[in-house]
């Protein structure tokens, strides 16, 4: 989750280096990014993120191998655009591209979408609504996500302190195969759910790509169509 999520803060006391390595089960940067002399250009690109360009709805990272095409009909997640390539949070995951539920905002890869990078947030605040996004991210692959790791993955999260909704490895998800899970962050109490978090880890060679969402659990918007719009539309070149 981003590191200015409620989520994430909840979270952040218990996440140890190793712990949040653990807990995607794959290579954060620095303490435990694995050491391979032969990376693929994808996991190259981890270590020295370049950005990448955008013809019209369509924007594409060669070296990372990867094209997102922004779908014509979104209705939660009005702006889509290729993130800042700055590691993430504890994990180290980095961001490559986001949609937000917000209009009007500015991409840290250069796209900048209508004439006031704030008018849609500050729309968004003044009705109560809290922003919420969908965003992909890359890491070094250290180990298999495949159907026996779904066990794996589940402990480390519920020993990270989510209640786990879902957890499953699906071999076709949106043109996809990876680990797909739902997970909710309870709240002070310890009695009821606050967020919902949807993460779907999906490998590509020797990298692992993470699509995550979250948002107020009980959220009313139309959150899962477009999450699968935005999903499909996230392709491999090669």
């Amino acid at each position: 989750m981003p590191a200015n999520s409620p989520g994430f803060s909840r979270l952040r006391p218990i996440l140890s280096p190793a712990l949040a390595c653990a807990l995607v089960g794959v290579a954060a940067q620095g303490g435990c990014e694995k050491k391979d002399r032969d990376k693929s250009s994808a996991a190259a690109w981890i270590d020295s993120p370049s950005t990448g360009s955008k013809t019209g709805n369509v924007i594409t990272i060669p070296p990372l191998g990867v094209k997102f095409e922004i779908p014509d009909t979104l209705y939660v997640f009005k702006s889509c655009g290729e993130a800042a390539h700055t590691p993430d949070g504890d994990h180290g995951w980095v961001p490559v591209v986001t949609c937000r539920s917000t209009a009007g905002d500015t991409f840290g890869g250069g796209e900048s979408e209508g004439d006031d990078p704030f008018a849609g947030q500050d729309a968004e605040e003044a009705s109560g609504v809290e922003e919420i996004s969908v965003t992909f991210y890359v890491t070094q692959k250290t180990r298999p996500l495949d159907e026996r790791a779904v066990s794996w993955f589940e402990n480390q999260f519920k020993q990270a302190g989510l209640d786990v909704d879902e957890i499953s490895y699906q071999h076709e998800f949106q043109k996809k195969a990876g680990i797909f899970a739902k997970l909710h962050v309870i709240d002070s109490d310890g009695t009821a759910p606050e967020r919902e978090i949807v993460q779907f880890m999906f490998p590509r060679r020797d990298v692992v790509f993470i699509a995550r969402m979250e948002y107020p659990f009980g959220e009313k918007r139309s959150v899962d169509q477009d999450w699968k719009y935005i999903l499909w539309n996230f392709e491999f070149t090669d």
